[in-house]
């Protein structure tokens, strides 16, 4: 049997070809025989949710709290004592007076909760310098690094009595920032 001739044949194409439906179809889908529906794909099925509850008239409040003063950390303090206030602590002061090149120094960075090595490893009065520079950020003191550095430089032994007093004030009267 020729092609052309089965194509045209009604009869074969009801029963979709001399092999059967489906067998020895050749070129496009013809579409669905007569009497039969098309297969579409369902979507996947979903869990079935609850329905949404129907809006209620609600009130809101609205509190405003004015706090007084600026928010976030306070101003800047001085320092709890001057420079020369060495004799309102003589521990401090004779402590810096006798050992002031020796122990004291690794005393003093132990006290502010730094290595006892600090003032071997940075040397000169670097160190003095960054535990100075500590103080005042930790405890919001007033001051400038620039300020710190001269100072360290020209009265070390004032600025090592002054941390301790510091350091002293600071843990007693426990000020959090």
């Amino acid at each position: 049997m020729d092609r052309r001739a089965w194509r045209a044949t009604p009869d074969l194409k009801k029963i979709g070809g001399p092999h059967g439906p489906g067998q020895g179809k050749v070129g496009p889908d013809p579409g669905p025989m007569p009497g039969q529906q098309p297969v579409t794909q369902q979507p996947p099925a979903y869990p079935a949710y609850p329905a949404p509850a129907p809006m209620q008239m609600q009130s809101n409040t609205t509190v405003v709290i004015n706090q007084a003063g600026p928010r976030g950390r306070p101003p800047p303090r001085q320092w709890s004592s001057g420079l020369c206030g060495c004799f309102s602590d003589m521990d401090s002061c004779l402590g810096v007076f006798f050992c002031g090149n020796g122990c004291y120094p690794c005393y003093l960075s132990y006290k502010l909760n730094e290595s006892c090595c600090l003032p071997c490893v940075l040397g000169g009065g670097t160190w003095l310098l960054a535990l100075r520079v500590k103080m005042r950020a930790e405890n919001n003191i007033e001051g400038s690094i620039l300020n710190d550095f001269y100072t360290s430089c020209c009265c070390a032994e004032c600025v090592m009595c002054q941390l301790s007093r510091e350091h002293d004030f600071v843990t007693s009267q426990a000020m959090t920032y």
